[in-house]
């Protein structure tokens, strides 16, 4: 009786940990750039942040005075701030140094370790106007950015999820001083996925429809989505509850043999 017990409370056990590791591996993962991804001023990349074992790493683009973007220092301004883009030339002070559409347009590539899907977007610092524009590459190889004008980011060229987020011209969203109110927007594509997703500044060049002729400055403090389920359909195991999971079943299993050898 004290073995059927035992059996039936490791095998209960046993599948609430198993039950865990499916439910942290669907749970949506929320990158903090402004945190985990250190930068200053000239450096043209920042370092990887990670989340639920997937990293994260950004660079920064602009098209300056010109129609074709080039690579660009990003800067992290700190928790509550986040990253923005100063391209070579541009004045140093606010809100110049956000990732703006003023004299130019700037764009954060992220680059994540697996396919992801993007939910939000958190904007921590703006000024002016928050608009903004995401795209996500599901083309084959690494995308090229470089010497690309607005018209390059099409489907054709392996670019899809063209999205615009924003105020949508609502006159009470504008602050000409700026301010570190958070603004998250919750993004309308639940299927696309890529390890590649472009946050940038609102431009209608891109496509995806008209929002309004504000100037835009933003700070990207943080995203968050949900990485791509397996193919096979089974979860993959965080490493702590799977050998949670094989230590209990190892138990069960030795609580048998001791029975068998009982008997």
């Amino acid at each position: 009786m004290k073995n059927t017990s035992l059996k039936r409370a490791l095998q209960a056990v046993a599948a609430c940990a198993l039950l865990g590791m499916g439910s942290a591996s669907w749970a949506e993962s929320t990158w903090d750039l402004s945190a985990n991804c250190g930068s200053s001023a000239g450096v043209t990349t920042c370092g990887s942040g990670t989340n639920g074992g997937t990293t994260v790493s950004a660079q920064a683009y602009s098209t300056g005075t010109g129609s074709t973007f080039a690579t660009a220092p990003v800067t992290n301004w700190g928790a509550g701030s986040g990253l923005g883009v100063q391209y070579s030339g541009e004045i140093s002070g606010s809100p110049n140094h956000a990732t703006d559409n003023s004299n130019g347009t700037d764009l954060i590539a992220l680059k994540f370790g697996a396919d992801v899907n993007l939910s939000q977007v958190t904007v921590g610092w703006w000024a002016n106007d928050y608009d903004i524009t995401v795209l996500a590459y599901t083309g084959s190889g690494t995308p090229t950015i470089i010497g690309k004008a607005l018209s390059w980011f099409t489907a054709a060229n392996g670019w899809t999820s063209v999205k615009n987020y924003g105020s949508s011209g609502t006159a009470a969203a504008t602050n000409t001083s700026g301010t570190n109110t958070d603004k998250s927007m919750n993004t309308t594509d639940t299927t696309t996925y890529s390890s590649w997703w472009l946050i940038s500044a609102y431009n209608s060049g891109y496509g995806g429809g008209a929002m309004d002729s504000i100037s835009d400055y933003v700070k990207l403090m943080s995203v968050a989505g949900h990485t791509r389920p397996p193919s096979d359909g089974k979860v993959p195991e965080p490493g702590s509850l799977a050998l949670m999971g094989m230590g209990l079943l190892s138990l069960l299993g030795t609580t048998r043999r001791r029975k068998a050898s009982a008997v």
